[in-house]
């Protein structure tokens, strides 16, 4: 019970911080060897640092680093290689990297968010049986989120433009107010001004006046994205193919 309580504790402090923003720290590398992610966590010690678990946070935050500029099949063996680790020798260390790996792999604002490495990772800790399947839940629908609109395949929403042009889409909670403010400073830039303006509108709060903008209120939203993650964009070409994928608008 009392690893259950802590673990609970220590998922919650890294959540917050994995959502606060925080971007993995840069790392001189100084050696190829160093650059190697297959075998990261064999030269570094993934066990919890008492009392600073920043330590742990900042190796961790190195390795995703490596992982999403490794081959693909080489950084999936490294994290799997880690949860094994963790879910051999400490339950406690494994709900906290759990949450470290969705705030690399899935977070808005990680420089190392990747489909590939969070869906293997959502899939991997549900399987596992350490966090239970409400625990495991959220990311199943991360996961999910995280598969529309993706660069290169046609994206599920809006339709190609009927006349042509590429089309920026932003998405919005009509309660935040710096979503609302995300609409002027993007209709702003000229890099922009021969592109369809598309808003998907969420949340409490009237329809934005800001001109330029085709507004659709969302009816059911979390069928589409994760609001969480507003104001964002991305941008479709005139076929409807995603080319810029999400970006936060901030």
């Amino acid at each position: 019970m009392l690893r259950r309580v802590l673990a609970l504790i220590f998922t919650a402090a890294a959540l917050l911080s994995c959502h606060s923003g925080k971007k993995p720290a840069s790392t001189v590398i100084s050696s190829e060897v160093e650059k190697s992610v297959i075998d990261y966590w064999d030269r570094h010690d993934w066990h919890l640092v008492e009392g600073d678990l920043d330590i742990n946070e900042d190796r961790f935050a190195d390795f995703a680093e490596l992982a999403v500029a490794a081959p693909k099949e080489e950084a999936i063996a490294a994290l799997g290689a880690l949860l094994d680790a963790l879910k051999a020798e400490d339950e406690v260390a494994y709900y906290i990297y759990a949450g470290w790996v969705e705030g690399a792999f899935y977070n808005p604002l990680s420089p190392c968010r990747d489909y590939d490495l969070f869906t293997y990772a959502a899939d991997r800790i549900a399987s596992d049986g350490i966090l239970s399947e409400d625990e495991c839940a959220p990311l199943q629908q991360k996961k999910r989120w995280m598969g529309l609109n993706l660069p290169g395949e046609k994206a599920a929403i809006p339709e190609a433009d009927p006349e042509g042009r590429s089309t920026l889409v932003l998405v919005v909670d009509l309660s935040c107010p710096s979503c609302r403010e995300s609409l002027e400073s993007l209709a702003a830039l000229p890099e922009w001004g021969e592109t369809r303006h598309v808003a998907y509108c969420c949340g409490y709060g009237n329809i934005p006046d800001v001109p330029g903008w085709e507004y659709v209120r969302l009816q059911n939203p979390d069928e589409w994205f994760d609001i969480q993650m507003t104001p964002f964009y991305y941008v479709t070409d005139p076929a409807g193919v995603v080319v810029t994928p999400y970006t936060p608008a901030l």
